[in-house]
């Protein structure tokens, strides 16, 4: 075999070991995991505010090295809960301040050892009173409006009590006022048969 033979084989047998490793740490590479969805999708706009936010992955999720934050339109970090894992997918329960768009960021470990850091992001319109961080400023305002309407009708039902005492005591007066007459009447019948009777005698 010359040395040009050798030195051509030499290179085909490098060539073909090099593709050999490629191909042997890609194989690995491929099988890392990665996302395959959410609930609800990246950037979507919303009536009414979720429960929960949810992300499936291509393999199962490491829960105990998983770490997972929701932020508010101002940016601040809203403590929602502790997230749920099932198998490849993790579920995020939900809390909000106030309209506008919340993110739930994420860093997952998948069983192999991988990481994957990415972040759901959605915008609500409205939401739910049992959602609300703010339960208790809502149930003061509507205790404010009750009374606020209420006051009217407790107005109006004193100014009646009030009219009807006072058409009481007018009845009252008007009765004795009678009586006296009556009784004027009385001492004077009485009166002038006494005398009568005298004068008879």
């Amino acid at each position: 075999m010359t040395a040009i033979r050798r030195n051509t084989l030499r290179t085909m047998l490098t060539a073909a070991s090099g593709l050999a490793l490629a191909l042997a740490f890609a194989a690995p590479a491929s099988a890392h995991a990665g996302l395959v969805g959410t609930d609800p999708e990246d950037g979507a706009v919303l009536d009414t505010a979720p429960a929960s936010v949810s992300a499936t992955f291509s393999e199962n999720l490491d829960g105990p090295s998983t770490e997972i934050a929701v932020t508010g339109p101002d940016g601040a970090v809203i403590d929602a809960g502790d997230p749920v894992f099932e198998g490849d997918t993790f579920t995020q329960p939900m809390l909000y301040a106030e309209p506008g768009e919340y993110t739930v960021a994420y860093r997952v470990i998948s069983e192999d050892g991988h990481r994957i850091d990415g972040a759901v992001s959605f915008t609500v319109a409205e939401i739910p009173a049992e959602l609300s961080l703010n339960p208790v400023e809502t149930e003061t305002s509507t205790a404010a409006e009750t009374t606020a309407a209420s006051a009217p009708a407790e107005t109006e039902s004193t100014s009646e009590a009030a009219a009807a005492e006072e058409d009481s005591g007018n009845s009252a007066a008007i009765i004795a006022g009678a009586l006296l007459v009556l009784l004027a009447v009385a001492i004077g019948i009485a009166v002038l048969v006494n005398r009568r009777r005298k004068a008879a005698e």
